[in-house]
């Protein structure tokens, strides 16, 4: 179900940032713009992991001289597990801040659909604990509890996607995700199931993939639909 829900979103962000539209070679493309929006799988996590995760993630995006997007990520996630041997609890903010590269050539001044490769710097600021943890060893069974505790977390990320427009000024975004981590804070007791935004604590790589939904808001217009003539 994953891999057809992938295939369609794919599909249809594919549609959008390659359809035909008229080439207007002697217009320069000039546009001011940002493009906000949300990402949906951070939604579906506790209905497609059911490892009670929960997160929700906003991304801003806007353009720098033509092919150049600087990208603002920012989120919480959330983690509740209960289980016959582990009480544990998570939560904490996450950030990201980047620069996409878009590969696509305009055809109109005023296309905005991309196909980028990226890069970002990521932190990450949370807590976690296990009011409840059974150990078992060679000395027997052991009952006891790990108090909260504070954490930082780095980590940078390569990135690729694409940014299709749907309708009007609304965009569908799937962007694939490198993640590696530069360094956290001392994990003592317990390693993190989960780092917000970056993902298993357990592991210094991890891969990660966004379906986004966005829109498209002018921040400077002069023409019949609100973004600037060209210069």
């Amino acid at each position: 179900m994953r891999r057809y829900f992938f295939s369609m979103l794919m599909l249809t962000a594919s549609v959008g940032c390659f359809a035909q539209k008229p080439v207007i070679d002697d217009m320069p493309r000039r546009q001011v713009f940002v493009r906000a929006g949300f990402d949906l799988s951070r939604l579906a996590l506790p209905y497609v992991r059911n490892n009670g995760s929960h997160a929700l993630e906003f991304s801003v995006d806007g353009e720098l001289n033509y092919n150049f997007f600087p990208t603002v990520e920012f989120g919480r996630q959330s983690l509740k597990r209960n289980t016959d041997s582990l009480s544990y609890t998570m939560s904490g903010n996450y950030f990201r801040l980047g620069l996409d590269y878009n590969l696509l050539k305009y055809k109109h001044r005023l296309d905005r659909d991309i196909f980028f490769i990226g890069i970002r710097m990521a932190a990450s600021k949370f807590s976690h604990e296990a009011p409840m943890a059974v150990v078992s060893g060679v000395l027997g069974t052991v009952d006891g509890s790990i108090p909260k505790t504070d954490l930082k977390v780095m980590w940078g990320e390569a990135v690729v996607g694409l940014k299709g427009e749907l309708l009007k000024n609304l965009y569908m975004g799937v962007t694939v995700r490198a993640k590696m981590m530069f360094t956290h804070t001392a994990y003592h007791n317990m390693t993190p199931y989960i780092v917000p935004g970056f993902g298993k604590g357990f592991y210094r790589f991890n891969a990660g993939l966004s379906y986004s939904i966005l829109y498209a808001i002018p921040i400077r217009g002069a023409g019949p639909d609100g973004f600037p003539p060209a210069e």
